[in-house]
């Protein structure tokens, strides 16, 4: 005879995406590879968790449960005992001990962690957008755009543009390179949408010196010297001025909350 197969039922009134995690992480401590693990979703009802225990009192199985509501995993453990299954409830000690601590009842509803609400699918479309219109890319659809900031390289309009996109909005950004013009399409976006950025020239050849030891290119190259970069910022200020004097932020030595903070609140967001 060969070696018997093992069963444990991942049983939740949610995803019992936890119960999984949980029995798959206790099995990492076993050297036993015959083991079925399988998850039993959305069990909300007595005669759900009836047809479920069931199942698995006929495949030998044991049963790790979650279930956020007091009431359901006393009903779970209760039928548990009479079909003589073994249960063990993952979610209910932890509760309670919250319960106590926090003193506060917890929620009842399942799966409130996965709930997509409104807010969620706007931060969600905000993030793809974002991704999709850094470095100048995605020109055609360059108008969506709630927020477009613009600037040399190594201004921070990478990071920027991500987390405000965090924030829920739709961020574009754009290089600006000496001596070549900015996009035609940037005419098609509210010029209440443009923000310039800036920073020390002395700061930024430090960071673009680092750029380039990263990337193993000598120090000496164009790209880090003190000239290029005030002409880069000489053109770029030009550039601000022909869109009609956007806002300009310097981001010399702040944090990326930082100058989301005074980006929103120069655009009146």
């Amino acid at each position: 005879m060969g070696e018997p197969t093992y069963n444990i039922f991942g049983v939740s009134d949610a995803t019992g995406e936890m119960a999984m995690n949980i029995a798959v992480a206790a099995l990492r401590q076993f050297r036993v590879e015959n083991v079925n693990i399988l998850r039993k979703p959305r069990i909300t009802d007595p005669k759900r968790m009836t047809e479920v225990i069931i199942e698995a009192k006929r495949k030998h199985a044991i049963i790790i449960f979650t279930f956020v509501g007091q009431e359901k995993r006393k009903q779970f453990l209760e039928i548990c005992d009479q079909q003589h299954v073994v249960a063990v409830d993952v979610m209910g000690p932890v509760m309670d001990v919250f319960t106590s601590f926090l003193h506060e009842s917890p929620s009842s509803e399942p799966g409130l962690k996965y709930k997509h609400t409104s807010e969620y699918f706007r931060r969600q479309e905000a993030i793809e957008y974002t991704v999709k219109h850094d470095d100048g890319m995605g020109l055609d659809t360059l108008s969506m755009t709630d927020i477009l900031l613009m600037g040399i390289s190594r201004t921070s309009k990478t990071p920027l543009s991500i987390y405000l996109s965090y924030r829920g909005f739709k961020v574009a950004n754009i290089p600006l390179v000496r001596d070549v013009p900015p996009p035609k399409e940037l005419e098609q976006v509210d010029k209440k949408k443009l923000v310039g950025l800036t920073i020390n020239p002395e700061k930024l050849v430090q960071l673009r010196e680092t750029r380039l030891v990263k990337l193993g290119r000598p120090l000496s190259e164009e790209y880090a010297s003190f000239e290029r970069i005030t002409e880069e910022m000489t053109y770029a200020r030009k550039i601000y001025e022909q869109l009609g004097g956007v806002p300009i932020i310097d981001v010399t030595g702040k944090a990326i909350e930082e100058i989301a903070t005074e980006v929103l609140l120069s655009l009146g967001k």
